[in-house]
Parts: structure tokens; sequence; C-alpha cells
């Protein structure tokens, strides 16, 4: 009830502030880290200015963040493939700022338009993907990454949800994981639908919990280890989602 009450203000406030704060941070941090990431090669450059960026757009748009269990499970000398539940656009923001671990995304082709921040991304290293990509450029890419000691983000569901509910899980991260034997890191987000659903054009307040799982390691390398780790990683991430539902 105090959410709808308080929603018009918000409203305003991200009319005559957060955006246009946010828009500002995008464009600094996407100069930086095409500047210094790709062309200078400064250390963490394609990494480090992303996280802030990430952060600062949770604070500017006064989103709670809070984070269960990332240094229980997260080690500093291993590189993971993360999988998460997909809520909504905020799920960006929130498992980039606050995995605290250097990875990167497959995403949608279409992001890769995006003035500034696409090309950015691009020149960093994420892959881009559409309907169109051969599976075999997608996987010599995500093998490549994994070997070279960094991590990857993957929403296994495809797209975001369109009614808050957790969709089914696709296996190509799990067949990355197979082939590279690389562990993997179910999370949790809860709260990041009803911030921003898909279709919705106005940012709604709402809090955020990251949740990290136990790792899934990989048991062999065939069709069955596949299905096994997308089963374990849907089935932890649903437990959690759903239990205070």
């Amino acid at each position: 009830m105090l959410r709808k009450i308080l929603h018009p203000l918000y409203v305003l406030y991200q009319v005559l502030f957060a955006w246009w704060a946010a828009l500002l941070v995008v464009a600094i941090t996407a100069i930086i880290i095409d500047v210094f990431g790709h062309y200078f090669k400064v250390k963490n450059a394609d990494h480090t200015p992303a996280v802030i960026w990430c952060r600062l757009t949770c604070w500017i748009f006064l989103i709670p963040v809070k984070v269960v269990d990332r240094d229980k499970y997260v080690k500093k000398d291993q590189n993971y493939i993360f999988v998460a539940n997909h809520q909504g656009m905020f799920d960006i923001f929130i498992m980039y700022g606050y995995i605290c671990k250097r990875f990167k995304w497959i995403m949608k082709d279409a992001l890769r338009k995006m003035p500034l921040l696409g090309k950015a991304c691009y020149d960093t290293g994420h892959i881009f993907v559409n309907r169109e990509t051969p599976q075999k450029d997608l996987l010599r890419k995500s093998i490549s990454i994994l070997k070279s000691g960094t991590s990857m983000g993957i929403f296994p569901e495809g797209t975001r949800c369109r009614n808050g509910k957790m969709g089914k899980f696709k296996k190509g991260a799990f067949v990355i994981a197979n082939m590279t034997q690389k562990p993997i890191i179910p999370i949790t987000i809860d709260g990041a639908y009803d911030i921003l659903p898909k279709g919705c054009k106005c940012i709604h307040w709402s809090p955020v919990t990251l949740t990290f799982h136990a790792p899934i390691e990989c048991n062999g390398r065939d069709s069955e280890n596949v299905e096994r780790m997308m089963v374990e990683a849907e089935t932890v991430i649903a437990n959690t989602l759903y239990k205070n539902k």
C-alpha cells in the first residue's frame, strides 16, 4: 500500500533526476571502457567501470540489493559459468554489479545497436547472438573465454519472464559447462520483475535479493551430465524463488 502511495513521487524523482543521471553515467562508462579497455588495454578497464556503472544505476534508482552467500561459494582462483533466472532488464545491473567476478555475457544481438554501450560491450569481448548464430561459433567463443580464466554469465531461460514465473531452462549454458568442465553457480534473482517487467516503461521501486548457490560440478562429458546440471540448477533457483511466495 505504501509503495502505491509513494509511487507518483518516485516517478517524479525519475523524471527530474534519475533518468538524466543514469544516461550521463552510462555515457561516461561506455567512453571509459571503449578508450581505456579496448584501445589502451588498461588492466580491468573493461570490467571495473562497468561494475561501478551497474551499482550506481541501482543507487540512482534507489534499488536496495541484498547479496546472500556470494563469498561462501565464489572463489577468487576459480572461474565459473553463472546461471540465473531472468526477471527483467534490471537483472543486468544486479548481476554485473554484485557478482564481484570478471565475466562475459552472452547477450542478444539487438543490444549491440545501443549507442555507445553496444560498441563498448562488443569491443571488450561480450558475445552477441541471434537466432542465426551458428552453435559452433557460440561454443568456440565461450570455450575461449573460459579457457582464458574469465567467467561467463548466462540466462538459461533465453528471455525475460512475462508474468514473474520462471521459464524452462535451455541447455546451452550446460553444454558449455560440459565441454569445458567448468563448475556452474546458480543464482536466484528475486524482486527484479517488480522493478521493470517486460513491456513496462516505468521503473517501480522494489528491493532485490541475489542468492548464490553451491557450485554444480561436472561429472563426465555426456548428455546425461548436461541434463543433470540443468535440472539441478533449475530446481535450486526455483526452490529459493518460490519458497516465500
